[in-house]
């Protein structure tokens, strides 16, 4: 199942430091890499589905709307992240149909963790 999982903010005086990920407590067997990934304004990616790959993301800058399905004819979810006061991290087991579109006005940026090496 996918899940949306609150990424805790330190607040400090002078600037706030957002903790995206414990690597020790991701759902992973094993960690394979960490990518970057831009977001275009209102265009949509094409539909993802990742038979071995688990995914855990968060959006650094901007606002991503996420549609996700467990089947290609199955029913559509939305999630939307976004770079604010409360920010959100993704959980994107393997076999999950996803796409996703920058909503804001400039590019967005998404960084995911997966569990596997892509040659």
């Amino acid at each position: 199942m996918i899940k949306k999982i609150k990424i805790k903010i330190i607040k400090k005086k002078k600037l706030n430091i957002t903790k995206f990920a414990n690597l020790k407590k991701l759902p992973f067997k094993k960690l394979g890499e960490i990518y970057f990934s831009e977001a275009e304004p209102n265009l949509w990616s094409t539909w993802k589905f990742y038979e071995k790959r688990n995914q855990y993301l968060t959006v650094a800058s901007g606002s991503v709307e996420f549609l996700y399905k467990e089947k290609l004819d199955g029913k559509k979810k939305k999630i939307i992240l976004s770079n604010t006061k409360k920010s959100f991290a993704l959980y994107i087991p393997k076999k999950y149909y996803y796409c996703f579109k920058c909503i804001s006005k400039n590019k967005a940026l998404i960084i995911n963790i997966i569990d596997e090496v892509v040659k």
